[in-house]
């Protein structure tokens, strides 16, 4: 909302006239939606899901996508056996 105020000082009585704009904000619905599914998000994609997948930010796209995530373990340092 923005004010816009003016002061006239011109005379021996002075007077303010303040008007007030009003912006309005119009949405369809602002009901939570529970339950809802990846695929009803704007940015994941599930093309191609399969079991074990995770979500993966590609920067590129913009959007979380379903990607195998695999990992390779090359030394393991700790404790005494």
């Amino acid at each position: 909302m923005g004010i816009i105020a003016r002061i006239n000082t011109g005379g021996s009585i002075s007077r303010a006239t303040i008007k007030s704009t009003k912006a309005t904000i119009v949405a369809p619905d602002f009901r939570p939606k529970p339950n809802i599914a990846l695929s009803e998000i704007t940015d994941v994609t599930v093309t191609g899901v399969q079991d074990g997948d995770g979500l993966v930010y590609n920067s590129i796209t913009g959007k979380f996508e379903a990607n195998t995530i695999t990992a390779t373990v090359t030394e393991i340092t700790g404790g005494t056996f």
